[in-house]
């Protein structure tokens, strides 16, 4: 099998959108290391965006960047309208945060880090605080570090959902959880954003999971912004094109957006990106004997633009 990756990435267009996250040219250097790469891209009103890349894409620092947590090396970001390096204050009054990993006081029970973290939020729901509680199957009398992992990341959400954000953002808000969990957490997230009219960004490298939840999705692959588009729309551009011919399939790099191509004996198996009537004709002209177009997965996408997908 003779197999050919030739991506050309290129900085993707983004029409304009009600912009509740807009980033221009965000980039991030330590040392030597270019880890964020001059990032435009904008997170619609109301949309559920997930921001995709191996581990190691740089999904991590670009969010600690947008909440002010990590210094920016240049570029411009603002959420809600709000300059994220100087309104940061306002920025987290409004808006729910969950990060991976997110530490909390293990030696309180869930009554009382709840307690502790309404005193930060003028804008706390009791009452939704309660309602969250009782869906999320949370027992207030219970240590926080007697809770297990999932029990801990459905409180995290709690605490940043109370106070009624107008923005979620979610940095890999799954790790470490089992599949079922996984499952579980991403949907009942979603249907708790919808129901409040919300907007989620959030972060993953579990890329078969976000395409249940997701409506908007964004690509990163070593900082640089590969695609950043509605979900239907990629999976509606990216298309798997089986080709036989009747003698050993030829090289093929003349292909409008080839991604990837792959021989094998008389079969030549093209991906192709931004698929149109001139991606066909293309194609014909090469004279295959037989020719099969086959809608991709998302993860089957991700792989094409990015390589291989990865577990967690």
């Amino acid at each position: 099998m003779v197999k050919a990756q030739v991506l050309e990435q290129r900085p993707p267009a983004q029409p304009a959108v009600d912009a509740v996250i807009r980033m221009e040219g965000l980039s991030k250097r330590f040392g030597r290391r270019q880890v964020v790469d001059n990032l435009s891209l904008a997170v619609p009103r109301g949309s559920v965006f997930a921001f995709l890349g191996k581990n190691g894409a740089g999904k991590t620092t670009t969010i600690r960047m947008l909440l002010n947590l990590l210094d920016r090396s240049a570029g411009e970001a603002t959420i809600l309208g709000l300059d994220c390096a100087h309104d940061d204050l306002e920025i987290k009054r409004r808006v729910g945060f969950v990060a991976d990993g997110q530490m909390m006081y293990d030696w309180m029970t869930v009554h009382e880090l709840i307690w502790f973290c309404k005193g930060f939020y003028p804008t706390w729901d009791d009452a939704f605080a309660g309602e969250l509680q009782t869906r999320l199957e949370l027992h207030g009398k219970t240590k926080v570090g007697h809770l297990s992992r999932g029990q801990q990341a459905k409180l995290a959400l709690l605490l940043a959902m109370a106070h009624r954000p107008e923005l979620l953002i979610l940095d890999e808000p799954t790790t470490g959880l089992d599949v079922v969990v996984r499952r579980n957490f991403l949907e009942g997230i979603i249907e708790l954003i919808q129901e409040e009219g919300r907007t989620v960004f959030f972060s993953s490298h579990i890329v078969h999971e976000v395409e249940r939840v997701a409506d908007w999705v964004g690509i990163i692959d070593n900082g640089k912004l590969v695609c950043c588009s509605p979900l239907e729309e990629l999976k509606a551009s990216v298309r798997r094109m089986t080709l036989t011919f009747p003698d050993p399939a030829p090289a093929i790099t003349n292909v409008p957006h080839l991604l990837q191509a792959e021989r094998a004996g008389r079969q030549a198996v093209l991906t192709v990106a931004e698929y149109s009537d001139a991606t066909l004709a293309a194609v014909h002209a090469l004279r295959p004997a037989a020719v099969e177009v086959a809608d991709l997965c998302l993860e089957d996408i991700f792989v094409a633009l990015v390589g291989q997908a990865e577990e967690g």
